[in-house]
C-alpha cells in the first residue's frame, strides 16, 4: 500500500492572506528555506509570511494530482506567483528524492543550515540609489552586538524541527513580540491577538 504521508502546502503573506507559493512535501519541507527561489525569498524577507497545510495524509501520487489542481486554481486569481511550473514534478523518496545526497539539516539535533543568497534583489539595501555614508547612516558607530548584522537567532517549532534566522527575519516574521525579546531570546507572547499571533509561545534563542 502506498504511504500516505505526503502533504499540500501553501505560503501566504499574513498581513493580505495572499498566498504566493504552494509546495508538496513530506517531513519538515514546509517549513524549509532551503531550496527556495530568489522570487520565494524576495517575498520571505519583505513581508511577514507564514505556512500553512492544505491537505495531508497524501499519496505521492495524490500529492501531485492536488498540487496541480490547487496552483490552477491560484492562478486564475492571481496568486500562486512563485510557482513558475504546473506542479506535480516534485519527487518522493529515497534515492529520486535530490536531497537523498546533500541532506537538509546538518547536524545530529536535526538544525539546518541555510545557504541564503543576499546579492542583487535579495540584499535589503537593493534598490535604494543612493550610498549613504558617514553619521547620516543609520549604521554608523553601530559595531558588533548594537549592528543587526550581528544577530542571529535559533528558532525552535517543535523539539525536531528548528530554523537560523537573521534579526530582520526574526522581526519581520514575529513582530512586537520579537522586539520585546531580541536581547537574550525567550518565548514569543502577544498581548493581543494579531496575525502574528500563530507563532504564541513559539522558543526563540539569541545565538549570537
Amino acid at each position: 500500500m502506498p504511504k500516505k504521508n505526503f502533504y499540500v502546502y501553501e505560503w501566504f503573506i499574513i498581513d493580505s492572506f495572499e498566498i504566493f507559493y504552494v509546495g508538496k512535501g513530506t517531513g519538515r519541507r514546509k517549513l524549509e528555506l532551503h531550496n527556495r527561489s530568489k522570487y520565494f525569498m524576495n517575498i520571505y524577507n519583505k513581508y511577514n509570511c507564514a505556512v500553512r497545510l492544505h491537505k495531508q495524509s497524501l499519496t505521492n501520487e495524490k500529492a501531485c494530482k492536488e498540487e496541480i489542481k490547487r496552483i490552477a486554481e491560484l492562478k486564475a486569481v492571481g496568486q500562486a506567483r512563485c510557482n513558475f511550473t504546473t506542479g506535480g514534478i516534485g519527487f518522493a523518496e529515497g534515492s529520486l528524492n535530490p536531497t537523498a545526497k546533500k541532506p537538509h539539516y546538518g547536524d545530529e539535533n536535526g538544525m539546518r543550515t541555510q545557504n541564503i543568497d543576499f546579492s542583487g534583489e535579495n540584499n535589503p539595501m537593493y534598490g535604494n540609489g543612493t550610498l549613504i555614508k558617514g553619521e547620516r547612516n543609520g549604521m554608523f558607530g553601530k559595531k558588533g552586538f548594537k549592528h543587526p548584522n550581528s544577530k542571529m537567532y535559533e528558532v525552535i517549532y517543535s523539539p525536531t524541527e528548528k530554523d537560523i534566522l537573521t534579526y530582520k527575519q526574526c522581526e519581520k516574521k514575529f513582530g512586537i513580540a520579537f522586539s520585546r525579546i531580541y536581547i537574550d531570546g525567550g518565548v514569543l507572547h502577544y498581548k493581543k491577538k494579531t496575525p502574528n499571533s500563530i507563532y504564541e509561545g513559539l522558543e526563540v534563542k539569541r545565538l549570537k
